[in-house]
């Protein structure tokens, strides 16, 4: 969702079940995936090796870090997919006319206008990101105050705009590995770049906001308007509400399980259509294994056919089809876990997108 949300704002037109489908049926191949497709699967990728990761309050504001994020996000870009293109999708050159291309992990070496608002000059990257390092590094900041911190980081990187391209996605990878750092242990339930990407509009003029210099001797001692940044942390703060508001009641157990009933009641008239579209029936017993592997987490095939009193050849034709269809993960000699297939999510969770 993180994903989805965050290409979003950068244009990415990419619908998360084209992603799944992807998923589903690329498997570890890349080769013929389109470029729109590439940057969810990579910002996924990045997201994931991230929440696997013991990422320290000292890390997470280091140059190295964040150097990192950029250069694993495009790991997976061919050479000719890492030029620039211009506003009207022609090659951007520079003022030598050169072609601008991305250097993974690597400051821009040039200068650069975003909008209104000129970032530092290359030079200056190196001193702004230890002056960042310094200011933001979690382990300094205490409770509460580090929600306004976070939104705090996530402003002052865009308006450093240390790479020459994927400032965005980098900066917003870097907040959701902010947000946990700072003990927010439930981030990743919901999404802070879903809020952003529901109103971009909002979301830029918020960060305009803070990048507006001073106003005078009583907005702050700074280079940039305190009241600005200020303005930029409540938006960063309502948003945050917002979607955890919104996540609390689209994960009540009651209610979830109600549209589980649903969707599987569905699959088994042939109502809904299966991942390849076609309206294939899928027994209501893919009902109560699903739910059963919700609810209790991982189980081994065994343990399935018990609790239902099923032997495992019932029950095989079943679980291989759900396993098809993306619904399970069931390897061989291990335990099967469930799975959100691309055509369940939008029955299960209705609005997530």
């Amino acid at each position: 969702m993180n994903s989805y949300y965050s290409n979003k704002i950068e244009g990415n037109p990419t619908h998360p079940k084209e992603l799944l489908k992807a998923q589903v049926t690329n498997k570890d191949s890349k080769a013929n995936t389109s470029k729109d497709i590439l940057e969810l699967l990579s910002h996924l990728e990045v997201q994931m090796k991230l929440s696997k990761s013991n990422v320290t309050p000292e890390k997470v504001v280091s140059e190295s870090f964040i150097k990192e994020i950029h250069k694993d996000f495009y790991a997976n870009f061919k050479d000719e997919e890492l030029f620039i293109k211009d506003q009207l999708g022609s090659q951007a050159l520079d003022k030598n006319g050169e072609p601008i291309l991305i250097s993974p992990g690597n400051y821009r070496d040039k200068a650069v206008i975003v909008g209104r608002h000129e970032p530092p000059m290359p030079d200056e990257l190196p001193r702004y990101m230890k002056w960042v390092e310094k200011s933001y590094n979690p382990s300094r900041v205490f409770g509460t105050t580090r929600l306004c911190a976070a939104a705090a980081l996530h402003h002052r990187l865009a308006w450093i705009h240390p790479f020459i391209d994927g400032n965005g996605r980098t900066i917003r990878l870097v907040t959701d590995a902010y947000m946990r750092c700072s003990g927010y242990d439930g981030y990743g339930l919901w999404s802070l770049a879903r809020g952003f990407a529901r109103d971009t509009d909002a979301y830029y003029y918020a960060l305009a906001q803070a990048d507006m210099p001073r106003q005078g001797e009583t907005d702050g001692r700074g280079i940039l308007s305190k009241r600005g940044l200020i303005f930029f942390t409540k938006y960063f703060i309502d948003t945050a509400l917002d979607q955890v508001n919104f996540f609390n009641n689209l994960l009540d157990p009651s209610a979830l399980r109600t549209r589980m009933d649903i969707y599987f009641e569905f699959r088994s008239k042939g109502a809904i259509a299966d991942i390849n579209g076609k309206k294939t029936v899928l027994k209501i017993e893919a009902r109560d294994i699903y739910k059963l592997l919700v609810d209790r987490g991982p189980l081994h095939r065994s343990e399935i056919s018990t609790h239902f009193g099923k032997s495992e050849q019932t029950l095989r034709p079943i679980i291989n089809q759900m396993r098809d269809e993306g619904l399970l993960k069931a390897e061989p000699r291990k335990p099967i876990e469930p799975k959100l297939s691309p055509n369940i999510v939008e029955t299960v969770f209705p609005g997530i997108w």
